[in-house]
C-alpha cells in the first residue's frame, strides 16, 4: 500500500520532471555499475587504503557522477521550452532525445573502456595528456590491435548500448506519456518546480560549500589509488583539457642544463635523466625538533609594511617582531594571485603553469615537497574559507601525509564574508590547536581577510578603526581608507596570536615565519610599480624567539621557491631537494644570488623582464634612476642574466611534471655544499 501510494505521489509530478528523475536514475546507475567495476578490477592497487579512504571516495565519486548525470539531462529539460523540442508533445521529438542519449552514453561508455585500458597501462585515470599516446595514429592502432580485445569491446560497446536504449525508453521516455488522475497545479506544482531546481542545481554544485565540486577534492588522500577511484574520467578528461599543451622542451631544458645546475648545486649531474636532486644533510642546525609555523599573509604588499619603510607604520606587531628576527627585505614571491604564491612556496618551483595556477592543473598535482621531511611531525593547514579554493587541498593533502586540514565548518566564528572566517579567529583556533600537541608539530597558517571588502568582523578584540584624511591614505600608497584598516586588523591579528603563543609552552621552540604572499598594485605611480615589482614584494621575515636571540636585516635578493630549503636548514633536518629552492642563509657571491618571477628574473641590483615581444630589458631597480633601460649599454650583461631566466623558466616547466613525492632518506650522505 505504501509503495503504492508512492508511486502515486511520484505520477502527480510534472512529466518532465518524471523523465528527468527516471532518466538521472537510469545513468546513474550505469556509472555507478563502471565505478564499482573499477574498484572490483583494481581493488589491489589499493589494498594498502583503509575502509574509510575507499568509502569516501566512492562517495566523492558518486557525487561526480551524479554532476555528470544532471549535466547530461539538462539540454533536454532546457530545450523543452522550445514547442517543437518538448519530448511531451511529440513522439518524433522523443525519438531524437533517445538517439541524443544513446549518443552521448555511448561516448561516455567508449571512455570507460578507455580509461580501464589507460589505467591498466600507466596506472592514471584518463586525461587529455593521453590524446599524445595516439600520436602517431597507425602506431597507437597497431598497439591497441594488437593489446586488446577491440573487436569484443566493440560487439560489448553496441550490447550495452542497445541494453541502455530498451531500458530508457521503457522507464525515463515512459514517463512523457504515462499521465496522472490528480497532477499538481497551482502553488504545489510551482513549489514542486522550485524544489526540484533548487536541488537540481545543488546536485551539479556539488557540495555544501562555498566553492563548488572540484577534482581537487578527490585528492584528500595521498594515495593515488583511492584518489583514482573517485574521479570520473570523463570529467576529469575535462578537467584536464584546457592544461594539454601547457608542456616542457625536453630540448630547451637540456640546452640550459649545465648552468642551471651549477646554480642548484646538484652534486651528480646527469643531462641524460635531467635529474636535479641533491640530498643536503646540513652540518648545524637548532637543537632538538623546533616547530615550524608558516604564516602566510594576505596582500602584504613590501611598500605597506612600517618595517620596510611605510611612514603610516600600519603593521607594528609584525615590526616589532621583525626587531627580534631575520627580516629579509629584498624578497619576492615567485608568482600571483595566492594560489601561484602557495604552489611556489611549497614545492619549490616558481609557478609558470600559463594562463591559470599549477594549483588548478590536475597533471601536476603530485609534487615532491621538503615538507615531508619533517618526519615525526604533526602536520596542520588552516585557511579562514575552503581548501577547495584554488583546488590548493590537491596539492596540500594528497602530498603531505597525514596533514590535518582546518577550514570552513571547522571554526566557531561565522564567516566575515567570501574569504571565511576573520583572521582573528583564525589565528585564535590555530592556537587553540597547537597549544594542545605533544609532539613537534609544521602548520600552514593562511590568512585571507586583508583583501576586499576589508571586512572588520564585529568580535574585533580591542581593534579599533583609525580615520585618516584621503590625501594621507593616498601619499601612503593604501588605495582607500578600508585597505588601511584592513592591514591593520591583520598585523593586529598577527599580535594577538603572539600573544597567545607567548604564554604557551611551544612558544621557545618554534621558528615562525611570515611572508607576504603577494604585493599589489600602487594607487600611485612609483618607479616599482612602473617596472611591475610591487605585485611580487613582500617581506619575509624569521623569528625564532628562543634561537635567534639578536635581529638582523637581509638586503640581499630572494624568492618564495627558496623557503622550505632555508627553514628546513637552518632546523638542521636533513632533506631531499629536487627543485630551484636554494638556502637563503647559506653564503654564496652576488653572481650566483637571483630571484625569478613572472617574467621577469632579479640579482642584488639588476632586473632583466622580459617584454610582450620577448624582447630583454635591462635596469638597475635599486638605484636612484631604477625605470632607466640599460639593456643597449651593457649586452653582456642582459645576455647572462637572460640565459638564466630561460634556463630557470624551462626548467621550472619541466619540473612541475617531473617532481613526484619521493622518501627523503639519502643515498648518500653530502654535507650542505649549498
Amino acid at each position: 500500500m505504501e509503495k503504492s501510494r508512492l508511486i502515486q505521489a511520484f505520477r502527480r509530478l510534472p512529466r518532465l520532471m518524471r523523465f528527468a528523475l527516471v532518466a538521472a536514475g537510469v545513468n546513474l546507475l550505469v556509472f555507478w555499475a563502471f565505478r564499482v567495476a573499477f574498484w572490483l578490477v583494481f581493488r589491489n592497487t589499493s589494498a594498502d587504503a583503509s575502509t574509510g579512504e575507499v568509502l569516501q571516495a566512492i562517495f566523492i565519486g558518486f557525487k561526480f557522477d551524479l554532476r555528470l548525470v544532471l549535466l547530461t539531462c539538462l539540454p533536454p529539460l532546457v530545450l523543452s521550452a522550445i514547442p517543437l523540442l518538448n519530448p511531451v508533445r511529440y513522439r518524433l521529438t522523443r525519438g531524437i532525445w533517445l538517439g541524443y542519449f544513446i549518443a552521448v552514453q555511448g561516448l561516455f561508455v567508449l571512455m570507460y573502456f578507455i580509461d580501464f585500458g589507460h589505467y591498466d597501462y600507466v596506472r592514471t585515470r584518463l586525461n587529455a595528456s593521453s590524446v599524445e599516446l595516439l600520436q602517431p595514429f597507425e602506431v597507437a592502432a597497431q598497439m591497441l590491435w594488437e593489446t586488446y580485445p577491440v573487436v569484443w569491446g566493440v560487439l560489448g560497446l553496441a550490447l550495452l548500448l542497445a541494453g541502455y536504449a530498451y531500458l530508457m525508453w521503457r522507464t525515463a521516455f515512459r514517463e512523457l506519456v504515462v499521465g496522472a488522475d490528480k497532477p499538481l497545479a497551482g502553488w504545489p506544482k510551482r513549489s514542486a518546480v522550485a524544489v526540484f531546481v533548487v536541488l537540481y542545481i545543488f546536485g551539479i554544485y556539488g557540495k555544501w560549500s562555498w566553492y563548488p565540486l572540484r577534482w581537487s577534492d578527490a585528492y584528500f588522500t595521498t594515495n593515488e589509488s583511492v584518489a583514482a577511484l573517485a574521479l570520473n574520467p570523463v570529467l576529469f578528461f575535462a578537467d584536464t583539457y584546457s592544461n594539454r599543451t601547457d608542456r616542457y622542451s625536453v630540448r630547451r631544458v637540456r640546452k640550459h642544463y649545465d648552468e642551471v645546475v651549477s646554480y642548484l648545486g646538484v652534486d651528480k649531474p646527469d643531462p641524460e635523466t635531467l635529474t636535479f636532486e641533491r640530498y643536503v644533510t646540513p652540518s648545524s642546525g637548532l637543537p632538538g625538533k623546533p616547530n615550524l609555523v608558516i604564516i602566510h599573509m594576505e596582500s602584504f604588499a613590501g611598500f605597506k609594511v612600517g618595517a620596510l619603510g611605510n611612514k603610516l607604520k600600519p603593521t607594528p606587531q609584525f615590526d616589532a617582531v621583525a626587531n627580534d628576527g631575520i627580516l629579509f627585505s629584498n624578497f619576492f614571491v615567485s608568482g600571483h594571485p595566492t594560489a601561484r604564491s602557495v604552489f611556489s612556496m611549497i614545492t619549490g618551483i616558481p609557478d609558470v603553469n600559463p594562463r591559470r595556477s599549477a594549483s588548478r592543473n590536475p597533471l601536476v598535482v603530485n609534487q615532491h615537497t621538503l615538507v615531508t621531511a619533517l618526519e615525526g611531525y604533526e602536520k596542520f593547514y588552516f585557511l579562514g574559507g575552503s581548501a577547495t579554493w584554488g583546488n590548493i587541498r590537491g596539492i596540500l593533502s594528497h602530498n603531505i601525509p597525514g596533514l590535518h586540514v582546518y577550514e570552513e565548518g571547522d571554526y566557531e566564528a561565522p564567516r566575515a564574508d567570501a574569504w571565511g572566517v576573520p583572521d582573528l579567529a583564525l589565528f585564535e583556533k590555530a592556537h587553540t590547536v597547537l597549544e594542545r600537541q605533544d609532539k613537534p608539530f609544521f602548520a600552514f597558517i593562511q590568512t585571507a581577510g586583508n583583501h576586499r571588502p576589508y571586512t572588520i568582523p564585529e568580535d574585533k578584540g580591542e581593534f579599533e578603526l583609525v580615520e585618516v584624511d584621503e590625501e594621507t591614505i593616498l601619499e601612503n600608497n593604501f588605495e582607500s581608507l578600508a585597505s588601511y584598516n584592513g592591514i591593520r586588523f591583520l598585523d593586529y591579528s598577527l599580535g594577538a596570536f603572539f600573544d597567545l603563543a607567548r604564554r604557551s609552552p611551544y612558544f621557545n621552540n618554534t621558528v615562525f615565519v611570515m611572508y607576504g604572499d603577494h604585493g599589489t598594485h600602487t594607487p600611485k605611480p612609483t618607479p616599482w610599480e612602473h617596472l611591475l615589482l610591487t605585485q611580487y614584494h613582500v617581506p619575509l621575515l624569521i623569528y625564532a624567539p628562543g634561537f635567534i636571540k639578536e635581529g638582523r636585516r637581509i638586503d640581499t635578493v630572494a624568492s618564495s621557491a627558496d623557503s622550505l630549503p632555508t627553514y628546513l636548514n637552518l632546523m638542521g633536518v636533513p632533506h631531499l631537494n629536487t627543485t630551484v629552492g636554494r638556502d637563503l642563509l647559506a653564503p654564496r657571491p652576488a653572481e650566483q644570488r637571483f630571484a625569478f618571477i613572472h617574467r621577469a628574473l632579479l640579482t642584488d641590483d639588476l632586473l632583466l623582464r622580459v617584454g610582450a615581444r620577448n624582447e630583454s630589458h635591462l635596469y638597475r631597480y635599486r638605484s636612484d634612476t631604477p625605470t632607466v633601460e640599460l639593456s643597449a649599454q651593457f649586452p653582456q650583461e642582459t645576455a647572462k642574466l637572460r640565459r638564466l631566466y630561460d634556463g630557470i623558466y624551462e626548467t621550472s616547466r619541466y619540473m612541475l611534471y617531473h617532481n613526484p613525492p619521493r622518501p627523503h632518506t639519502p643515498q648518500l650522505a653530502l654535507t650542505d655544499k649549498e
